[in-house]
């Protein structure tokens, strides 16, 4: 009680190492509907069902590069993926 599915999701992918823990935040949840949904508005859970069945077991582990795609996006330091 009181810890949302993020944190949920962060506690089990990077202290208990299960890597199929997907967690959306703001910046996965923009590049997965830039880069699979065609910018269309996707819910946080729709978002999560996706990464785990798209990315599967290692899922954790796509969902850090994406973050890093979706960060460096905006900083400037790539220029092929705007969001």
């Amino acid at each position: 009680p009181g810890v949302g599915d993020k944190i949920a999701d962060c506690i089990l992918l990077f202290s208990l190492g299960f890597t199929e823990a997907f967690p959306i935040d703001t910046w996965i949840k923009k590049i997965l509907q830039k880069l699979y949904f065609k910018n269309q508005v996707v819910s946080s859970q729709h978002l999560r069902e996706f990464g785990l069945t798209y990315f599967g077991r290692y899922a954790g582990y796509a969902q850090q590069f994406l973050y890093m795609l979706a960060r460096e996006s905006t900083t400037g330091n790539r220029s092929d993926v705007k969001l």
